[in-house]
C-alpha cells in the first residue's frame, strides 16, 4: 500500500502553526540545513515523525523538504556548523511579528529567519521507516495529582 505523501504551503501565521505541529519532534541534521542569500531562501531537510497514519503499531520517520522564500538573512545560536554530524531536535516553528521566523531546538539552539514576505512549503519525499525511538508526549504523564 502506498504512503500518503505530506505537501503543505505556508502564506500566515496559522500556516505557519500548522507546519510547526507537523514539524515537532523532527530531527534536523546541521549538514543538511542550507541558506541561499541570492536566491533568498532557507532549505533543510528534516526527518519527521509521521503522526497521521494513527493505527500504526511502530511510529514512521520520513524525509521532508522545508523551503522559505524571502529570507533576508539567518542567525542562528547554538548550532555548531562545523559539525556536519551534528543532529537538531526541532520542538517549535515560531513566528513573530516584524516578520521574524524563529525555530527552536531541544538544547537551546535556535535558528532565526528575517523575512521580506512569508513563502514556505514542505513536502515529504523517499519511503518512511520505523521510529522505534521516539519522544512520547503523554497528556496523562503531564497531569499533576
Amino acid at each position: 500500500m502506498k504512503k500518503e505523501m505530506l505537501k503543505l504551503r505556508a502564506k500566515d501565521a496559522e500556516d505557519i502553526q500548522v507546519i510547526s505541529a507537523v514539524l515537532q519532534d523532527a530531527i534536523l541534521p546541521v549538514c543538511d540545513i542550507t541558506f541561499e542569500p541570492e536566491d533568498k531562501t532557507f532549505i533543510a531537510v528534516a526527518q519527521r515523525l509521521r503522526r497521521e497514519p494513527e493505527e500504526a503499531e511502530i511510529p514512521e520517520r520520513i524525509c521532508c523538504a522545508l523551503t522559505i522564500k524571502g529570507v533576508k538573512s539567518v542567525q542562528t545560536h547554538g548550532v555548531d556548523q562545523r559539525d556536519p554530524e551534528g543532529m537538531l531536535d526541532l520542538l517549535a516553528i515560531i513566528l513573530e511579528p516584524a516578520h521574524i521566523l524563529n525555530f527552536i531546538f531541544a538544547g537551546d539552539a535556535r535558528i532565526r529567519l528575517e523575512l521580506e514576505t512569508l513563502s514556505g512549503a514542505i513536502e515529504d519525499f523517499g519511503e518512511p521507516w520505523p521510529a522505534f525511538c521516539h519522544p512520547c508526549h503523554d497528556n496523562a504523564a503531564q497531569k499533576t495529582p
